[in-house]
């Protein structure tokens, strides 16, 4: 959970507001164990917003996301063969939560923030407010 949370610090995913805002979306902690190539096993910790409370119009537009399809990749594949081209692969850590979110959304703060950020602020259920994409946001995809 520290590791995730530092993570969206660093990404300034959010700011605080205080609470006042007509439609606040849900946010919750999910949790999973990874199993690892050598067999080993770690926790694994994500903050999701709670989509599916989200409104059309109003949260969010088009969710639509362009991908590239298998007879394109095969193509790829083939010229880079033919060519003796180099292919690798990447990983990007946090991909969702970096494009900047261009609504304005606003999201309850996940439960145990009080002790993962001890600057939280006291105000009475302060609420954020997202700048960045975050997990089970409907148009992350596409951002």
């Amino acid at each position: 959970m520290k590791e995730e949370f530092a993570s969206l610090k660093t990404n300034q995913t959010w700011v605080y507001v205080p609470a006042g805002s007509d439609h606040i979306i849900g946010s919750r902690w999910v949790f999973w164990i990874k199993t690892n190539t050598d067999g080993s096993t770690c926790l694994k910790a994500r903050v999701a917003i709670k989509g599916y409370e989200q409104v059309e119009g109003s949260d969010y537009g088009e969710t639509f996301a362009p991908v590239a399809k298998l007879v394109s990749f095969r193509l790829l594949l083939t010229m880079a063969a033919k060519n003796a081209w180099f292919i690798d692969h990447m990983d990007i850590v946090t991909a969702f939560l970096n494009p900047p979110v261009e609504e304005d959304i606003y999201m309850q703060a996940p439960e145990g923030i009080d002790w993962l950020d001890p600057s939280w602020p006291t105000m009475n259920h302060p609420i954020c407010k997202l700048k960045k994409s975050l997990y089970g946001l409907k148009q992350a995809p596409r951002l």
